[in-house]
Formats: structure tokens, C-alpha cells, sequence
């Protein structure tokens, strides 16, 4: 065998001058690498755990199918307007900014969301009578409407079932109601349309007729539950000009009460000053300078009037909005509502970039997914717009509050003025001058009356209207076939789950697994060539001649060299022969041990096979039973047990010959050529087939029971059984202890010249084979190499070496009994070749 530690062509022998690779340092990893060939066979070793899991499966799916109720579904289709429908043309600036945001991507997430809004399932619920009988129809505890009506026809309920509020106007919900609003939120599911301004509206239940009312009822219920919030916020506002309109009215009486009594005490009021036609023309041309200059101061008054009357207007209006900002809160939609808020170009500059960012997300959501970078930084410049947007309606109030100290001054400023230009014109005419203040108060209290009461009848108007930008499109239909479960996919899924399951434990039991499996793991995590690879021989087959004839001595199936000569085991033994014996020089291989790191790896198996082997091709042969503790030659080849007998005359062993009690020569047993030759004596007697002959087997068995086998192995006495035994046979077998067992070979292996270690497949730990190696090297022995005992021959994981016929050349004699004439002509050469 070629040594995989040294260059290709050299051989090693073991306990030589060659210098020895140390194997104490770390072993190759190649476990650690993916290969799929063994994967495949631990897959096909275990292929039945695999077929229980994807059964279990199976019938998890058709249980869940039993068990699992089905549930029907309700469909409606809702759409959103870019625009509320209005009976009347407004252009101001609130209308514009609720069309760009009704027009907005989030307008249809908003109106998504809120279709899942617990407070809007909670009036589906009361708005339905779902909770009259305690919800036991809706929880599908009984049965519900008639199955051919549909929920289309239903008589509307009345909107006053909602109208249940509490002091501050908010409806107010019983406890069964509330909890069957949170028990409808898993069976509604809204969702928008790509590409569209549609939202499907799904409802699930256990009933098809329920499925459909409350996919009807829901939609039904958001686009009446939107009106009447729009029609309270309108309340408010007519509430509101309805108090403003009563304190304009008073002072606009009290204007107009005021220049009447100034008219009545001044009489001449009118005939002075250049502001109106009746004065100027009553002056004549003889007051031209006067008239003339009395205009002047006239036109002055009524543009710092003007001025100042628009100041008290816009104090008036921010006023108001200001009281508003301040029940509104950090509201911003609310806020949005407000016209300065939403016409503050800073606002109007925020909310125009969130709709261009808005704009492009939709195009980039046409192209690209939401994680493409485009989409991401779309994604974040629209999360940086709506901050801008946010942080510039926060910052809005202020302003608002600036700008009223700002017209406060300007009022103020205009006051004074006007009392300048009141003292220029107090010597030309203070009666007109004070007719025509009290006239332009009074025109400016009328403008604002006039301007509220234009408000409170659109208010009054547009408050009733029952339209909204979400319109139903189509209704929900009679569901007739479920939607979940569904078989199919249920069944696929069970499947699918019980072959993950299976695979992960077959996987999972394989890298639990830390024993060694195949020719190329052992050789590859080891470090070690593999002379042989024993199969297991519970299932040899039929029992030959050969084999009948030497059960009166041996076990069957044991000494398969013999017993079973055309088995893939014998021939295995043969392989290992014939390996062994190309290791080196005759001289250096004369004497091999054979041992393994724990019990029932097959050692003694292997060294009884492998003597059998050497001694069919013609070597005198030497057996030792070198396992002191646990002797088993003697049960292998029937001899007496002479540690049960209690015969002064029982036959000597290992234990003897140590002692200097009995030599090797008398102490080993030799078997009688018939017991372990392959020719018999039938063909024999025809001289015409060569055999290979002179070769003898003898067995030196534990003998008696040895009271410290450590501190005798230790001794030189086992030195001179090893040195006196090779003078006398051609091979010299030992079958030792386990190494890490006992410390009994590690005192034999120094007298060894050559050391396998067998291994049994599928069972022996790598850490113990490595602990065994390492502790061997730290003897100073290197072992020559691996017996893989035991290797299974199914599919699974002993499938190496096993590529070919099992039975190659079995057809054509080779080890069978059945020679006759006609086959005389065979040589040894042709015998030998397909022996070995």
C-alpha cells in the first residue's frame, strides 16, 4: 500500500528507520467539505425516517383539513375620488389642499387602515344588530341569515343606532360590542390595488351570507361614518359663525345707531368735505381752495380707514384661526385646514415637494421593488418631505401670533396716523371728519356681517350633503365555495413540511453521528490507509460443504476465510493479506498485532481471518491470544477454557509461557490442515490442481487466568515469546487488548512490527480512534494502517467498495466444491488469481 504521508511510489514500514509522520497534531478535515455522495447514502440509509415524517404530515394536513372550519369570503370593491363631490364651486385654498391630499398615495393607506379601525367594526356591529344576540352569529355559534338573501337588500339601518355619545360628543360603545369589533379585526383584510385607486374590501366567515353582509356593511359604514364626522366638523364651523355673525351684528348695530346720532347732532355734517358729491357740489366755486383742500384730507382719511379696516379684519380672521390652532393642537391635518396655515408658502413649498416625492415613488413602485436604492432614497426623501412639511405647520402658530402683533402694531400705527391726520383737518371740518369715521366703521362692521353670513349659508349648505370621495363599485356576491382551508395547498404544505422534517432529522442524526461509515471518512480523518473493508456476514448466504463439515469445531459465520470462501468477506481478509505483505522487506513483517481503541470492534474476528488467509497460501502460522483480560481464540477454534477447568493437566497458553511454565513449541496448538484448507480431498486425489501446500496454523491460547497481566506484558518475558515464536513459524499474529481499554498493548505493539487497527463501522467514536493513534504515537509506534470491520452492504452508508459484483468469478469455480474433470486443466496461477 502507498502511504498517503509520503511521496507517491515510497513505502512505509511500520516501526522502521523511515521517519514517521507525527500524528499528534490535528487530523485532516475533510468531513468539514460538502459531499453529496454521502449525503445521498445517509439519505437512502435513512430513507424510511423520511417516508414516517412525510406521512405524519400527511395526515397532520388531513386532520387540520377535518378539523378546521371553512371559512367563506366577501367581497367588496370601494374607490377614491381625487376630489370630494361639492354641489357648490368653492376655489379656496382648504378645498385644494384636501383634493392634493385625497390625490396622495397616502390618502388610499389611510383609508386602508382605517377600514381594520376598531371603532368603525364596533358600529358595523351595532349599526347590524350583530350584538343582540350576544354575538353568537357573528362568532358562528348559530346560524344567521338565509343563505339566497342578500345582504344588498337588507333595509338600511337607521343612522340614529349610531348616535349613542357621551358628554363630549364621542359615541360610546358597550363592552359586547367593543369586544366583537376587535373579534371582527382579523377577519377583514383591505387591499389597494397597484396601479389603481381601488381598495378590495375581504371579509371572512364561517358563513357565506355573513361573509357578505359585513363585507357590504363595512363599506357602507366607513362611507356614512366619513359623512357624519364631515358633517360634525361643519356643525363646529356654523357654530362658530353663527357666534361671530351675532357679535358683528351688534357692532354694526352700534356703528350705524352711532352715525345716525351724529347726523341728527350735526346736521352739516354732510356738506363739508371733498369724500362726497352732495359736499363738494353745496360749496361752490367761492369755497373752491377750501373744498379742494377739505378733499385731500378727506381722501387721506378714508385710505387710512381702509387700511385700518383691514388690519381689524385680519386681526379679526387670524384671531379666530389662532383659537382654532389652539383646540387643534399638533394635529396637521387639522392644521392643514386652517387657509393661513395652508397658504403659508412654506407649507404650500413642504406640501408641493412631498406630492413631487410622492409622484416619484409611484413611478419608481412601476419599475422598481422597495428595496432597490432608488426606491429607498425615494423612500426616505418622501419620510424627509412629510418632517419638512410637519415642521413647517408646527411652526405656523407662531407666526400666526407674530403676525397678529404685527397687525396690532400696523392697527395702532394706522391709529395714530389717522388722529394726525384728524388734528390737520380739525380746523377745516371736524364734524365731517367725524360723520365719515363713524360712516367707514360702520361700512366695515357691514363687510364683515356681510362676509360671515355669506359663510353660514354655504356652511349651512354644504353640511347636509351626503356625498364622499369613497363610493362602493361593486358589491360583495354569495360566496359558494371557501376560501380556506384549502386542500391542495394544505395537503402540499403537510407534505412538503413532513420531507423538511424528515431531511433535518436525517441530516441532523448524520452529524450527530461521530462514528466512522465509509473507506474514504476513515482515510480521510485518520490519516491511515485502509487495508481492508470486512462487509458484515449475518447475511453470507448458503453454507457450503466446507462449512458443515467445520461447524463441529467453530461458530458459523466467524472464520469466514474458511467457512464462506466466496463471500466479500473472505475476500476482504484476502485483500488484507495481500496488502500487509506488500508493506516491506519479509523480515520486517513477520510479526502482526492487531488491536482497536474500544471492545467489540472485531479484533479477534480479524486476526483468527487473517491467520486462516496465511496459512491457506502456504506460511506456518502463529496465532497468539495476547488479550490477557478477555481471551476468545479458544472459543473461536472449540478448545477447552482451561480458566473453567480445573484439570491439573489443562492444556498451557500465553500466561504459561510467560511464567517460563511451558514453551511455544508445546503450549501452541496446531489445527489439522482439513479445518482451514479450500481444497479437499477429492480434488486432491486427481493431482492436477496445484495448491499452495506446508502451510500449518497453530493457536497459543490465553491459557490460565493471569493475576497481573500488566506487570507480566511489561516484564522481558513476552519479548522472548515473540523472538522464539518467530524463529520457529514463518507468521506471527497477536490479537491484543483494546487500547484504550488497557494499557496491555501499549506494552506489546514495541515487539510488533507491524500494527493495524481495526475499526468497526458505524459504531466506533473518531475521538477514540484518534486518542488510540495518538496514544500509540506517543510510544513511538506508528500503525501501518485500518481493518474497517462490519461495513454494511445495504445502500446506505457502507457503500464503498461495493461498485461491482459481489460474486465476481463465482460462476466460473473460483473456492467452490464443485471441480470435476472437466476442469482439470485449471492451473495454480489461475486458482490463486481469482483466490486472492
Amino acid at each position: 500500500m502507498i502511504d498517503p504521508e509520503f511521496p507517491t511510489g515510497t513505502t512505509v514500514a511500520p516501526n522502521s528507520d523511515k521517519p514517521a509522520v507525527p500524528l499528534t497534531g490535528p487530523y485532516p478535515e475533510g468531513l468539514h467539505t460538502f459531499d453529496f455522495r454521502r449525503y445521498w447514502h445517509s439519505f437512502l440509509e435513512r430513507v424510511w425516517i423520511v417516508a414516517i415524517c412525510v406521512l405524519a404530515g400527511l395526515f397532520l394536513a388531513l386532520g387540520y383539513l377535518a378539523r378546521t372550519p371553512k371559512l367563506y369570503q366577501g367581497h367588496t370593491v370601494l374607490e377614491v375620488e381625487f376630489q370630494e363631490p361639492s354641489f357648490i364651486s368653492t376655489d379656496d385654498s382648504t378645498t385644494r389642499m384636501r383634493s392634493i391630499f385625497l390625490a396622495s398615495q397616502e390618502a388610499l393607506r389611510t383609508i386602508e387602515q382605517n377600514l381594520t379601525n376598531q371603532t368603525l367594526l364596533s358600529r358595523v356591529v351595532r349599526s347590524e344588530g350583530l350584538a343582540q344576540d350576544g354575538g353568537r352569529a357573528l362568532l358562528g355559534q348559530s346560524a344567521v341569515t338565509d343563505k339566497s338573501s342578500s345582504a344588498t337588500e337588507r333595509t338600511e339601518p337607521s343612522p340614529a343606532a349610531n348616535k349613542t355619545q357621551n358628554a363630549g360628543g364621542v359615541t360610546t360603545f358597550t363592552p359586547l360590542e367593543e369586544g366583537l369589533g376587535r373579534a371582527m379585526v382579523g377577519m377583514v383584510k383591505p387591499a389597494i390595488r397597484r396601479g389603481t385607486r381601488l381598495i378590495d374590501l375581504y371579509v371572512t366567515h364561517r358563513d357565506p351570507a355573513m361573509a357578505q353582509r359585513l363585507a357590504e356593511a363595512i363599506g357602507r359604514e366607513y362611507i356614512r361614518n366619513s359623512i357624519e364626522r364631515r358633517a360634525s366638523l361643519s356643525e363646529e364651523a356654523l357654530r362658530y359663525l353663527l357666534e361671530e355673525e351675532e357679535r358683528l351684528k351688534g357692532n354694526l348695530q352700534k356703528s350705524e345707531a352711532a352715525v345716525a346720532e351724529y347726523k341728527a347732532t350735526n346736521p352739516d355734517a354732510l356738506q363739508l368735505g371733498g369724500g362726497t358729491a352732495s359736499t363738494g357740489s353745496q360749496q361752490g366755486a367761492g369755497a373752491g381752495a377750501g373744498g379742494s383742500r377739505g378733499g385731500l384730507v378727506e381722501d387721506n382719511l378714508q385710505d387710512l380707514n381702509s387700511k385700518l379696516t383691514t388690519a381689524r379684519a385680519d386681526q379679526i380672521r387670524l384671531e379666530g384661526e389662532l383659537r382654532q390652532v389652539d383646540q387643534i393642537g399638533n394635529n396637521i391635518d387639522a392644521l392643514l385646514a386652517i387657509p393661513s396655515i395652508s397658504s403659508a408658502p412654506m407649507v404650500m413649498d413642504a406640501r408641493r415637494s412631498v406630492i413631487q416625492v410622492e409622484a416619484g415613488i409611484t413611478t419608481y413602485a412601476l419599475r422598481y421593488k422597495d428595496k432597490h436604492p432608488k426606491m429607498m432614497a425615494a423612500k426616505a426623501a418622501l419620510a424627509e418631505a412629510k418632517q419638512k412639511l410637519r415642521e413647517a405647520v408646527l411652526a405656523q402658530p407662531p407666526l400666526l401670533r407674530s403676525a397678529i402683533e404685527q397687525i396690532k402694531a400696523t392697527e395702532a400705527s394706522l391709529q395714530g396716523a389717522l388722529q394726525d391726520q384728524q388734528g390737520v383737518a380739525v380746523n377745516l371740518n371736524r364734524t365731517a371728519i367725524g360723520y365719515q369715521q363713524l360712516a367707514r366703521q360702520a361700512e366695515t362692521d357691514r363687510a364683515l356681517y356681510e362676509s360671515v353670513l355669506r359663510q353660514i349659508k354655504e356652511t349651512n349648505l354644504t353640511k347636509d350633503v351626503k356625498a364622499n370621495a369613497v363610493s362602493v363599485i361593486e358589491h360583495s356576491q354569495f360566496s359558494n365555495f371557501p376560501v380556506s382551508p384549502r386542500p391542495t395547498k394544505t395537503i402540499m404544505l403537510g407534505l412538503l413540511g413532513g420531507l423538511a422534517v424528515g431531511l433535518a432529522l436525517v441530516f441532523g442524526a448524520d452529524a450527530l453521528d461521530r462514528s466512522i461509515k465509509t473507506v474514504d471518512q476513515a482515510e480521510t480523518t485518520l490519516g491511515l490507509p485502509v487495508f481492508a473493508a470486512v462487509p458484515e456476514t449475518t447475511d453470507e448466504g448458503p453454507v457450503s460443504r466446507l462449512k458443515r463439515r467445520s461447524k463441529a469445531f467453530g461458530r458459523s459465520n466467524y472464520r469466514v476465510v474458511v467457512e464462506t470462501p466466496e463471500s466479500p468477506a473472505a475476500e476482504a481478509f484476502r485483500n488484507l493479506r495481500a496488502a500487509l505483505s506488500l508493506l516491506g522487506p519479509e523480515a520486517e513483517r513477520k510479526v502482526s498485532l492487531f488491536t482497536s481503541a474500544v471492545p467489540n470492534e472485531g479484533k479477534s474476528f480479524t486476526s483468527a481471518n487473517y491467520s486462516l488467509a496465511l496459512a491457506q497460501q502456504g506460511y506456518r502460522v502463529l496465532l497468539i491470544d495476547g488479550d490477557l483480560r478477555r481471551p476468545n481464540m479458544h472459543k473461536i477454534f472449540r478448545f477447552a477454557n482451561p480458566r473453567n477447568n480445573s484439570e491439573e493437566d489443562s492444556t498451557p497458553g500465553v500466561t504459561d509461557c510467560l511464567v517460563g511454565e511451558a514453551d511455544v513449541a508445546s503450549a501452541a496448538r496446531r489445527i489439522p490442515a482439513g479445518e482451514f484448507q479450500l481444497v479437499d480431498e477429492d480434488i486432491e486425489l486427481t493431482g492436477k490442481i496445484l495448491t499452495a501446500t506446508g502451510g500449518q496454523l497453530s493457536v497459543l491460547a490465553g491459557g490460565r487466568r493471569a493475576p497481573n497481566p500488566a506487570e507480566i506484558l511489561a516484564g522481558p518475558f513476552f519479548g522472548r515469546l515473540i523472538t522464539e515464536a518467530a524463529t520457529i513459524f514463518d507468521r506471527v499474529v497477536i490479537d491484543s487488548s483494546p487500547i484504550l481499554a488497557v494499557s496491555d498493548t501499549l506494552l506489546m505493539t514495541p515487539h510488533a512490527q507491524t500494527v493495524c487497527i481495526v475499526i468497526r463501522a458505524g459504531k466506533t467514536p473518531r475521538p477514540a480512534v484518534r486518542r488510540a493513534i495518538t496514544l500509540l504515537a506517543k510510544s513511538g509506534i506508528r500503525p501501518a494502517g485500518l481493518v474497517l470491520n462490519r461495513l454494511r452492504r445495504s445502500r446506505g452508508v457502507g457503500y464503498y467498495y461495493y461498485y461491482a459484483s459481489h460474486g465476481y468469478g463465482k460462476e466460473e469455480g473460483a473456492y467452490s466444491r464443485s471441480y470435476t474433470r472437466g476442469y482439470g486443466h485449471r492451473s495454480e496461477s489461475d486458482h490463486e488469481g481469482n483466490g486472492a
